[in-house]
């Protein structure tokens, strides 16, 4: 059902889309490819969609793709490129297309790039094209330094109709999704994993009850047996850590999120974590699971105090509010639980491609 208004005028009939990532990854599919099937399936607006492939296929359909953007539709398609910072082929082949067809186009941020890879291709499509979205108020601020045409959209929750009914009985059932990764040298300092185990982990290491934790998205086996360990003398804490999960599909993920009592996403304080859009947090309240977030970026902007969670500042601020929740009786934590979902229209692929839509007109 939609869940936002009809939208009336079309500034566009047609989207060429070129990411710089598959659909491995979340900004990918929220920001891409979910959004452009809302666009067909509900508006009809067609839709070519590209992600780099190292194969002859791969370079024909980007041929394919790239000389009907340059010649066919001009005044009535959109051009957006995402994310792309790289400097070869791909990235120089979109510079020479904005060169020839600067019109209607947009650029799609969602993470400080600039603070973990090279910024000359990043400044150039933000200079040259006409519109920048991102993903948080910092990012926005960032890009106005390159272009006056920067707004905010935040990324989207897929409708998948998943609702959590109530807390679980027996023992507390506490989640996490992610990327729990390094990433290169350059992002350990503002990784998820550096965020677990300097803001989390020591600290439900003392809570003394038995405890559930499952941590969907540990995609570097190695770092499983290293959770292991740092759990080893906490019996009581039952680890759940899957492993192969299937990314490019994740409707079954809510199914999974609404077994948890509480969703956290921990994030050291660092410009990268605060140019974040908080999808994890919007991912664990579109459920209806309260949501305990680090008070840095835009997760004060969906996860309210004490309203649909609780934002954790300092030394033990993640205990306390799993402490908090936990003496909860079960009529409070149902009304926590209901406004965690009260906001979903704010961050649905409708309100998405709603925003988008009257941006570009």
């Amino acid at each position: 059902m939609q869940e936002t208004e009809p939208l009336i005028k079309k500034p566009f009939q047609h989207i060429y889309w070129f990411a710089a990532y598959n659909l491995d990854s979340p900004s990918t599919r929220y920001r891409g490819k979910y959004p452009l099937d809302y666009f067909s399936r509900e508006l009809g607006i067609s839709f070519d969609f590209f992600m780099p492939e190292r194969s002859v296929f791969g370079l024909l359909k980007f041929l394919r793709i790239y000389l009907l953007a340059l010649f066919f539709r001009k005044n009535r398609s959109l051009i957006v490129i995402q994310k792309v910072c790289s400097n070869g082929f791909y990235a120089n082949s979109l510079k020479l297309l904005l060169f020839f067809r600067p019109q209607n186009t947009l650029y799609d941020l969602d993470d400080a790039e600039y603070l973990r890879q090279g910024t000359r291709s990043l400044h150039h499509f933000l200079r040259k094209c006409k519109r920048v979205s991102v993903g948080s108020e910092s990012l926005k601020q960032y890009c106005r330094v390159f272009n006056a045409n920067v707004f905010i959209l935040s990324s989207p929750v897929i409708e998948h109709g998943v609702v959590k009914q109530k807390r679980n009985d027996g023992c507390l059932h506490i989640g996490w999704v992610g990327d729990l990764g390094n990433g290169n040298p350059v992002s350990q300092g503002f990784s998820y994993k550096k965020s677990m185990f300097d803001l989390f982990f020591p600290e439900i290491l003392q809570y003394p009850y038995p405890l559930k934790l499952s941590l969907f998205g540990v995609k570097n086996e190695a770092d499983i047996p290293e959770i292991k360990a740092f759990f080893q003398d906490s019996p009581h804490i039952e680890l759940c850590i899957p492993a192969h999960l299937n990314w490019k599909d994740d409707l079954w993920l809510y199914d999974k999120i609404a077994q948890f009592d509480i969703g956290i996403s921990p994030m050291v304080d660092h410009p990268f974590n605060q140019a974040k859009s908080a999808f994890k947090s919007k991912q664990y309240l579109s459920v209806g699971v309260p949501t305990l977030a680090s008070d840095v970026g835009e997760n004060s902007r969906f996860v309210l105090d004490q309203v649909n969670g609780l934002l954790c500042r300092g030394k033990g601020g993640f205990i306390n509010a799993i402490h908090t929740i936990e003496k909860m009786d079960d009529a409070a934590y149902a009304e926590m639980s209901r406004q965690a979902r009260a906001h979903r229209k704010d961050y649905s692929i409708p309100d998405f491609c709603t925003r988008l839509l009257k941006v570009m007109i």
